[in-house]
């Protein structure tokens, strides 16, 4: 046996150009809002195409991927942020891992397409993103039992809360601050414009300007990572839905305090939501913003509409049958449905369909109620507000698993 000279660095086995393009892949799936058990999937899928045998485990902070035969496997370890939904780059990672598969492209020409688009600016900049937090404020204020006062209250104070949380979120040891600041402005400037425009819904107008904050769409994610045994990643987003309600439910009891030592403003109470005509004004507007705050195509922007109208009215017919929690079970459903039947006919993303029908119906406000309520000395209303988060999330999830059933979700791999 002849043995290497001593000093002479151990040889290092270096990536094949497929077991790049996968790591690439991973990386960009797990960064723009693939949840975990679709992101494992996926991968491994591909790997199994590309001729390498893949196996994945994914959190919302770490990904790691293990190449080849079990007895000789080499594994790549990736520290990772929380994604974020972001709808364009999703269609266009589907449409370079099909050149690559459909070997149009080589593996490492994928893996460069990826990696130049990981490092590609957003599609829609600051501006536009600031606009849509009034946007989706003022279409939220609708869906809350609020009037035309209320909606431009909404629409004053979501652009409030948008240019705070746009500019620490540009800084990365400042953005941990923004849920918390946004609780607050969100409910001193609902309190000032209850003065400058009187009267207006407080409530209403508050938690319209902090829709867009609220992390129902994360939860539900958690909670179907949950369902699919994906018991890790689906612990960990939970935890971390939890913190940003904690965040946002004590900035809005902090903001209550400080309104409760000032005058007291004039206000209104809700009104009941709007009927099935009334509330088509606020589904367009919603969906409109839904398109940049997803950076989706606008091309996309018709399926989007669809998908919020087929929600929306799908629970409504869901709440006649079964009331109102257990009513966003059949919005889910037929969301789900025409998620699948879409990437189906038209060889696109699911999520393209799915994420925007969900987001009216997502149970995030009913989550921050609950925190504010402990923070305001009302455990058992607490309790009752946070419980009720969870069975909507918890219908959202079991209309989706169902959707999967009847129409099974194509593999993209």
């Amino acid at each position: 046996m002849v043995s290497e000279p001593s000093g002479t660095p151990p040889q290092v086995e270096t990536l094949s150009a497929p077991e790049r393009f996968l790591v690439e892949l991973a990386r960009d799936l797990h960064r723009f809002g693939t949840p975990a058990h679709r992101l494992e999937e996926q991968v491994a899928r591909c790997g199994a195409r590309l001729g390498v045998p893949t196996t994945m485990f994914s959190l919302p902070t770490f990904l790691a991927l293990a190449f080849g035969p079990l007895d000789r496997q080499r594994v790549v370890n990736l520290r990772v942020d929380p994604g974020v939904v972001d709808l364009g780059r999703l269609h266009a990672i589907e449409t370079i891992q099909g050149r690559v598969l459909h070997k149009a492209i080589s593996p490492e020409d994928g893996a460069q397409a990826l990696r130049e688009l990981g490092a590609r600016p957003p599609r829609y900049g600051t501006w536009l993103v600031w606009l849509a937090y009034g946007v989706s404020a003022m279409a939220a204020t609708q869906f809350l039992g609020g009037d035309l006062e209320d909606s431009v209250a909404g629409l004053v104070v979501g652009l409030m809360v948008g240019a705070m949380v746009v500019g620490l979120t540009a800084h990365r040891d400042r953005a941990a601050l923004a849920e918390f600041l946004a609780g607050v402005v969100a409910t001193l400037g609902a309190w000032a414009l209850a003065w400058i425009m009187p009267p207006i819904s407080l409530s209403a107008v508050t938690l319209a300007a902090l829709v867009v904050l609220l992390p129902g769409f994360s939860l539900t994610r958690a909670l179907i990572e949950l369902a699919t045994r994906n018991l890790a990643s689906g612990s960990s987003r939970f935890m971390g839905s939890a913190m940003t309600l904690v965040a946002l439910g004590f900035g809005a009891a902090i903001g209550e305090r400080i309104i409760s030592r000032l005058p007291l403003a004039p206000m209104e109470g809700p009104m009941p939501p709007p009927g099935w005509l009334g509330v088509m004004p606020s589904v367009v507007l919603l969906s409109l913003s839904t398109v940049i705050l997803l950076q989706a195509r606008w091309r996309d922007w018709g399926w989007m509409l669809l998908a919020a109208l087929l929600g929306l009215f799908g629970s409504r017919v869901g709440a006649e049958v079964l009331g109102p929690e257990l009513g966003v079970c059949i919005g889910a459903f037929v969301v789900g449905i025409a998620g699948n039947l879409y990437s189906r006919v038209l060889r696109k993303p699911a999520v393209t369909l799915v994420a925007p029908g969900l987001f009216p119906l997502v149970p995030g406000s009913f989550g921050m109620r609950g925190t504010s309520m402990l923070f305001m000395d009302s455990p058992s209303r607490s309790a009752t507000w946070g419980l009720t988060a969870l069975v909507i999330a918890g219908a959202l999830v079991a209309g989706l698993l169902a959707a999967n059933f009847f129409v099974p979700p194509r593999r993209s791999a």
